[in-house]
């Protein structure tokens, strides 16, 4: 008989089992969120750096049982198949952890605030009276529009999200580490081509351009590039993932 390649009982096992083996862990996890929120409070760059950081190292080491002998045999000898395998690992490293996150946020943000003020009740200690606030939920303004920082977070965490994932199918160990640095050595890459083409462009050829004059235009551009780029190429590791996950097995 024909296996479909997606079968919603086989998927919904799937999730059992993640957290059937990880509830322990998943639940220690989040209580020190929940703690590292409430000491926060609410500080906008360190904020987006623990959701970025954290997520990335979830994600870096969902895969880590594949790369071991033994467990990488009972990982796939698990009757799913590696599509829906990858659909999981997708909605864990994104909707369930930033999810998560928000609720750790919440959860901490009262704690936080709960902490304070009773704080502040003695007269020894260096603590005032604050009234609650949700920052992470708060408009920002780009040079170039208005948007929701939680939104935008959430723009560059898929990516973020994505290429971690990646990373912890294609490196056997130090999945992290090794991940961060290839970024960065493709970012450094591409910043290298892109100023020898500035250079080209606007320094030699005799053009007479006004920067200035360009400068809302040329970043309106760059911003919708980038965008654009950002969209397309979330996808493209995950499919990227779903053939290097496949070729694992074999």
């Amino acid at each position: 008989m024909k296996t479909s390649i997606f079968n919603f009982n086989r998927f919904g096992l799937l999730f059992q089992r993640y957290f059937m083996e990880r509830f322990n862990t998943e639940a220690i996890y989040w209580s020190i969120m929940v703690i590292t929120f409430a000491l926060i409070r609410n500080v906008v760059p360190i904020m987006s750096a623990l959701i970025l950081i954290a997520g990335a190292f979830y994600a870096a080491r969902f895969f880590r049982e594949i790369h071991s002998p033994s467990n990488g045999v009972a990982y796939f000898m698990i009757p799913a198949t590696q599509f829906e395998k990858l659909i999981v690992s997708i909605l864990m490293t994104t909707v369930y952890f930033f999810t998560m996150m928000i609720v750790s946020y919440v959860i901490g943000n009262f704690l936080g605030a709960f902490l304070n003020n009773m704080l502040a009740n003695i007269d020894l200690l260096p603590f005032q009276h604050s009234s609650i606030q949700w920052k992470l939920f708060s408009n920002i303004s780009t040079p170039f529009k208005e948007s929701y920082f939680l939104f935008t977070i959430f723009k560059l965490f898929l990516l973020h999200q994505s290429i971690y994932l990646l990373g912890s199918i294609y490196f056997k160990n130090n999945h992290f580490f090794k991940t961060f640095l290839a970024i960065n050595i493709i970012q450094l890459f591409l910043l290298i081509v892109f100023i020898i083409e500035l250079r080209l462009f606007f320094g030699f050829g005799g053009l007479n351009i006004n920067i200035n004059n360009l400068s809302y235009d040329f970043g309106m551009t760059v911003g919708k590039i980038m965008r654009s780029i950002i969209y397309a190429l979330t996808p493209f590791f995950w499919v990227v993932s779903y053939f290097r996950l496949t070729e694992k097995q074999i």
